[in-house]
């Protein structure tokens, strides 16, 4: 708003680069490990449907760090041999 201030501009600001930053990996969750629709029952199966879901993006994040780093070590090591 007009009336507001630097430090509540700079404030809104930076709270909407996050949204920004978090927004397409929800929607990643979504379309990808099937947050969209939660089969398990009451809060507890929402918190499980979460957790599994977080898990298989960092599991996933986690393998493609790995297997980066093994295949590029795996050419430097054939082009040695």
């Amino acid at each position: 708003m007009k009336r507001d201030n630097r430090y509540q501009r700079d404030k809104k600001r930076k709270l909407c680069k996050r949204r920004v930053v978090i927004e397409p990996i929800i929607g990643h969750l979504k379309a990808d490990f099937r947050l969209s629709r939660n089969l398990l029952k009451g809060k507890i199966g929402d918190e499980i449907n979460v957790l599994m879901a977080a898990m298989a993006w960092n599991l996933k994040k986690w393998l493609v760090c790995h297997c980066y780093f093994f295949v590029k070590r795996a050419k430097i090591l054939c082009i040695i041999v």
